[in-house]
């Protein structure tokens, strides 16, 4: 059975996009059990969850912090730094969470089958 999923957020780069979900199906008032921050490889179809450590807001200006890299990000484009050291930063452009790409929709279903 698929999972209920509502998109909060969804980045796009060249290679990948990141995506915040909340979990529709769950009954719990842990964050956690919730809330679920992605990356998805457009090339492998891998999806990676990356484990949250911080967010803060800055005017118009949001940041995350997972222990992978951090993200930074306003309505329309963000910045996301991987913490390995050969990584480049990447460009993000903002995209409408009302249609979620049909793979990236499809790895998500996988990641909860699977878990």
């Amino acid at each position: 059975m698929p999972i209920a999923y509502k998109p909060l957020f969804l980045l796009e780069a060249e290679d990948f996009s990141l995506l915040e979900i909340k979990a529709l199906d769950v009954q719990s008032d842990d964050p956690a059990q919730l809330y679920f921050w992605f990356q998805f490889d457009k090339a492998s179809h891998h999806l990676e969850k990356l484990e949250f450590v911080s967010m803060s807001e800055n005017g118009t200006e949001q940041q995350r912090e997972f222990r992978q890299g951090q993200l930074a990000f306003n309505h329309r484009s963000g910045t996301y730094t991987a913490q390995a050291a050969t990584s480049p930063r990447a460009e993000l452009q903002v995209k409408p969470t009302d249609s979620v790409p049909a793979e990236l929709d499809e790895a998500i279903q996988r990641y909860f089958v699977a878990g």
